[in-house]
């Protein structure tokens, strides 16, 4: 005996009106769904993996706050370092130290940047030189940096230390007129450009676009409306299928 439910004049009204219903609810999250699913086919060509983000609402959405800088100036450079670890020279990334930075300085013309758990040096044109660590004798953790009577010191818990720039050594050092690099406020223009540059660098367009893809951009929520997206999807295939060969069915049997 044939369920009613399935005859042509009860079936096929039903089909076409969930049909439509289905393919409007899941319009947006499929066409969202297709087109980054096409951006990311084609990821290395588009160089998404490499550009990142610099939109300040986006940036504020992923929770990636403005970076909070240390910077010391000497002379007309400005040197300094992020929550991340990275250094920079002005306005350009020249490196990434072992812990935060504590104190710069220039010395026989040459940048000398102590963060907590090395001491890197660079030329005035910002190209590292040199590493120390404590592998090589470094006091660590490194507290201060500056100068003592003429030469490069640092300051640990314990005690202060002289810096040999020649041979690099420390030795202890007891001395009554410590000058520690002191912090100083970043002129707004080198900030602004740091920003600009810098602050996306942990969220690149490639990232965006798998989470929105995935729908994990709006959390767990996002994640089970691509899934009912993706059941509908289904739902349509399968109906429009069935439409179909209701039709082809009934123009045969004419």
């Amino acid at each position: 005996m044939k369920l009613k439910f399935l005859e042509y004049n009860v079936l096929r009204p039903w089909l076409w009106r969930w049909h439509r219903r289905a393919g409007l609810t899941a319009a947006l999250v499929i066409a969202l769904v297709t087109l980054t699913g096409l951006l990311l086919n084609h990821t290395s060509e588009l160089g998404l993996g490499d550009r990142h983000v610099k939109q300040n609402a986006l940036l504020a959405f992923y929770g990636i706050k403005t970076p909070e800088l240390s910077s010391f100036r000497s002379g007309d450079y400005w040197l300094s370092g992020d929550a991340q670890h990275r250094l920079y020279l002005n306005s350009d990334a020249i490196a990434e130290c072992r812990g935060a930075l504590v104190g710069a300085a220039a010395h026989k013309d040459y940048f000398w940047l102590a963060c907590q758990q090395q001491i890197m040096i660079f030329s005035q044109q910002g190209d590292l030189l040199d590493k120390i660590t404590a592998a090589y004798g470094l006091p660590v953790p490194v507290k201060r940096f500056g100068i003592c009577d003429g030469t490069l010191c640092i300051g640990t818990d314990e005690r202060l230390f002289a810096v040999n720039s020649e041979q690099i050594t420390f030795s202890p050092l007891i001395t009554d007129n410590p000058r520690w690099s002191e912090q100083s406020v970043l002129p707004e223009s080198i900030r602004t450009d740091l920003v600009e540059k810098y602050r996306g660098q942990g969220l690149s367009w490639e990232r965006v676009f798998l989470d929105i893809h995935s729908g994990r951009i709006f959390g767990d929520i996002g994640v089970w409306i691509v899934d009912v997206a993706a059941v509908l999807l289904f739902f349509l295939a399968l109906s429009g299928f069935v439409l179909w060969y209701q039709h082809q069915v009934r123009r045969k049997s004419r």
